[in-house]
């Protein structure tokens, strides 16, 4: 009982100091800032955990371990990725009641949502076991890295539904405003880790099993963090068994947001085990060089991401409040920061970016190919930004047919020229296609914005018009 009320008092305590919430007053630039700090911390805090199982295993592995996890994460994505649609379609409406103040609405979408997405995740976790050796075979995977892969992506599989409680949480308490609890979560969880990596792999000498075995545990104790304070400190997401505390109209309309998602996010999938085929094509040496490139690559854009995502949220509230031009003021300060940022890092990334390869453990050779990765994409984030920022203000006005539609066509020319130039480029396809893919992505959803067609997906007024020329 003692126990149980100091739990309470710390609680307390750390919600009286990190709640951000009502995100439809006071400045905008403060609203935002507040909320995308945290946001970017914790996005960094997720990537620096996942390369720190890279580092590790590629310190006490070697090359091989490091291919083999690198070859197994776009797969474990693709299953991740249909659930995270599902549940950006219920983060958008909840932020959207919540801005409105229909809690009551917010309480019984969370009671039918979490037990849709439980029984999602079991089902996604169960197919995922039976093909994942298929799905390896198809990819091309080197034989080298065959059977490490499929141990590392068997115990990953195992974790999903731990994995998704745990970003469930994250994301309720996001849509209301809260960025700074979830960022206690991802701060035990990477503590957690390191120390499970270094134990398992070091100490017990599981190589690649030792970093999966980590990674699912750690996740489970941020999702148990965030459970416990969930329930003690939000009662309108505290899950009822009785019907009258579920509204499927409601579980509709979310699904109605959350299925463009998926069909993007399943594509999308698609779309990058077709790009890791053309990758695996290249040899040990290109998987290596990109899939840890890409982990660097991650770390440094992900802000980016995380602008967007606050963009979103900050946009779903603020249209849920009946206030648009406070949504499209969100915008413009988004996308300031995300200009901010991208220029900052385009210089660090050129610098230092080969350098960065070597913490990793790979040759020089293998370090020389990242490096020219680096050096070809970096100049051309401040697109990947303005492209991210746009599509979050897209999705956060409930325009997520567009949004997705948009995200697709952007993946087919990147599939497209990597398949099309792949000989003539060779492994610097890769780099080259992704920026043109920033390039469409950008431009569709500019135009879109200015187009005005998101006011009436979202329930406001009439459409503003535009030159003819910018809308077709």
């Amino acid at each position: 009982m003692l126990f149980s009320q100091h739990i309470d008092t710390v609680l307390l305590h750390i919600w009286r100091k990190t709640m951000t919430g009502d995100m439809t007053k006071d400045n905008v630039f403060k609203s935002l800032i507040r909320f995308t700090g945290p946001l970017i911390l914790s996005g960094l805090l997720q990537q620096l955990y996942y390369i720190t199982d890279s580092v590790i295993v590629g310190n006490y592995v070697g090359e091989l371990g490091l291919a083999a996890v690198g070859v197994s994460s776009p797969i474990f994505y693709v299953f991740i990725y249909i659930i995270s649609g599902l549940v950006s379609g219920y983060t958008i409406l909840l932020s959207h009641f919540y801005g409105a103040r229909e809690y009551d609405k917010v309480s019984k979408l969370t009671n039918t949502f979490v037990l849709f997405i439980m029984i999602s995740a079991c089902i996604i976790s169960a197919v995922g076991l039976a093909v994942k050796d298929s799905i390896l075979v198809m990819l091309s995977t080197p034989v080298e890295v065959l059977q490490a892969g499929s141990e590392y992506l068997a115990i990953t599989l195992l974790g999903v539904p731990f994995l998704v409680l745990y970003n469930l949480f994250g994301s309720m308490l996001r849509a209301i405003g809260d960025s700074k609890t979830p960022l206690y979560g991802i701060i035990l969880s990477s503590i957690a880790n390191i120390i499970l990596d270094l134990v398992l792999i070091n100490v017990f000498g599981l190589g690649v099993k030792g970093a999966a075995v980590a990674t699912v545990i750690a996740q489970m104790a941020a999702g148990a963090y965030l459970g416990i304070f969930i329930y003690r400190r939000h009662s309108m997401f505290r899950i009822s068994l009785r019907a009258d505390q579920r509204d499927i109209a409601l579980f509709s309309d979310s699904l109605k947001l959350g299925v463009p998602r998926v069909i993007q996010s399943t594509i999308a999938s698609v779309g990058h085990l077709l790009l890791q085929n053309i990758m695996n094509s290249f040899g040990v040496d290109v998987v290596t060089a990109i899939t840890t490139a890409y982990k660097i690559d991650a770390l440094t854009m992900l802000p980016l991401v995380n602008i967007s995502a606050a963009i979103s949220i900050f946009v779903g509230q603020n249209i849920g409040a009946k206030n648009p031009e406070r949504a499209e003021e969100g915008l413009k300060t988004g996308v300031i920061l995300a200009a901010v940022w991208s220029i900052a890092v385009t210089f660090f990334v050129v610098s230092l970016g080969e350098t960065m390869m070597k913490i990793f453990g790979v040759s020089a050779q293998v370090a020389a190919i990242g490096g020219r990765f680096f050096r070809t994409c970096a100049v051309f984030y401040p697109i990947f930004g303005l492209h991210n920022a746009y599509l979050g203000f897209l999705q956060g006005a409930k325009d997520v047919v567009f949004a997705s539609s948009c995200s697709i066509i952007a993946l087919s020319v990147r599939v497209l020229l990597s398949y099309t130039l792949a000989s003539s480029l060779g492994s610097d396809v890769i780099a080259v296609s992704e920026i043109c893919s920033w390039i469409v992505g950008a431009a569709i959803c500019f135009v879109r914005y200015r187009n005005g067609r998101w006011k009436k997906l979202s329930g406001l007024e009439t459409v503003r018009s535009i030159p003819a020329k910018l809308a077709h």
